[in-house]
């Protein structure tokens, strides 16, 4: 999502899961005001809300800014004969990561429940 989509996404309802476990931090003071003048402009969202839906945005950027790096032949289209890579570089290490830390933290969501 780009950042430009947020304002209409926060017009719409919200259905994401959230953690098990609660995050804690301390923000700069022109960063928490911009936070409190959007959670004024948008009073149907919740400020975990806000902060989720930004750091979402964000992330995806970032991940979308790092390079692919060609590694092995992984695949060859059967009709073009175009050559497809593993990549190796950061987004795949990232996307890996990523993924393992969602398996752990659905895995606690999960068990959460089931007390």
């Amino acid at each position: 999502m780009k950042a430009k989509e947020l304002t209409s996404y926060w017009a719409s309802p919200d259905n994401s899961r959230l953690t098990a476990k609660q995050y804690s931090l301390r923000l700069p003071i022109h960063v928490a005001a911009k936070i409190s003048a959007l959670c004024d402009m948008y009073t149907d969202k919740t400020r975990t809300e806000i902060i989720g839906d930004l750091l979402s945005t964000v992330l995806e950027d970032v991940e979308n800014s790092f390079e692919f790096v060609e590694g092995e032949v992984i695949a060859e289209h059967p009709e073009t004969g175009e050559i497809f890579h593993d990549d190796i570089g950061l987004r795949s290490t990232f996307s890996t990561k990523a993924k393992h830390y969602e398996k752990e933290l659905e895995n606690e969501l999960e068990q959460g429940n089931d007390k």
